[in-house]
């Protein structure tokens, strides 16, 4: 069984727009059970749009450096050949993943299926910090006192850094014993029955960042209830049925105010 850390950069839009959000790099470090490095990879993937300048500025890859990259489906190709059988997918958050499922969607081709998926950001979280507070790769790094990663934002040295938390961490604890502690939305979010200010502020984060997730301004409650967002949110602060139809009610009004909020910041921008 191997240990394949995995990081993209994608082709990301900090606007509304109907261009696809691309992986236009993928990063990896394939180690062995005891952390050794086997092999490692990396690709510029070639979008089907221009990179925008907020991705540009983020990674430093130029239009340049992708214009004779790869498209997906043959760096895709390639990855999968490196994945190899039996290991598990180690990535920084959820999104790597999910960024694969996309595209993978898009292109039309099938989704490699590793043994497991680990995500060594909770790991960190909950087994060393003890806190719901996602952390930064780059302030993991210096707290763990490890040399920072050269090129932040690009897909290998990002993977590397992972690979150097990943390793202390195995030697550390049980990386796989690492449990995410529940919380009650009942109790934090809740008072007398009511959603409290801490409910209605964390509620419309999740409605706004899911707005940006799906480029969708006028999202229904049906499309944001079965986002992986909201579903998150229910597994971790355990919303039954009952609970879940409070905040179906309370949706269109906070959905508004946000939208309302969106227009107005527009119009002072303009100005």
């Amino acid at each position: 069984m191997s240990y394949i850390i995995v990081d993209v950069e994608r082709n990301s839009f900090n606007y509304t727009t109907d261009k696809p959000s691309e992986i236009i790099e993928i990063g990896a470090v394939k180690l062995d059970e005891s952390g050794t490095i086997l092999e490692t990879f990396s690709t510029l993937v070639k979008p089907s749009c221009s990179l925008s300048n907020f991705t540009a500025k983020l990674t430093h890859i130029t239009e340049d450096m992708v214009k004779d990259a790869p498209r997906f489906k043959e760096a895709y190709r390639h990855f999968v050949h490196f994945l190899g059988e039996h290991y598990v997918f180690v990535s920084w958050g959820k999104e790597d993943y999910r960024f694969f499922q996309a595209d993978c969607s898009r292109f039309g081709l099938g989704l490699f299926r590793p043994s497991a998926l680990l995500d060594i950001q909770e790991v960190y979280m909950y087994g060393v910090l003890e806190t719901f507070s996602t952390p930064s790769l780059s302030s993991a790094l210096a707290h763990l006192d490890i040399q920072d990663n050269e090129n932040s934002h690009r897909a290998l040295s990002d993977a590397q850094g992972t690979a150097k938390i990943f390793t202390v961490l195995q030697n550390k604890f049980d990386i796989h014993a690492v449990q995410k502690p529940k919380r009650l939305a009942s109790e934090l979010h809740f008072t007398n029955g009511k959603m409290n200010s801490s409910g209605k502020k964390k509620f419309a984060r999740l409605i706004r960042a899911t707005m940006k997730k799906t480029n969708e301004i006028n999202l229904t409650w049906k499309d944001f209830s079965s986002h992986t967002k909201w579903l998150e949110y229910k597994d971790d602060f355990q919303i039954g049925s009952v609970l879940e139809k409070y905040y179906e009610k309370q949706f269109e009004k906070t959905k508004t105010n946000i939208i309302h909020s969106l227009i107005h910041k527009e119009k002072v921008e303009s100005v």
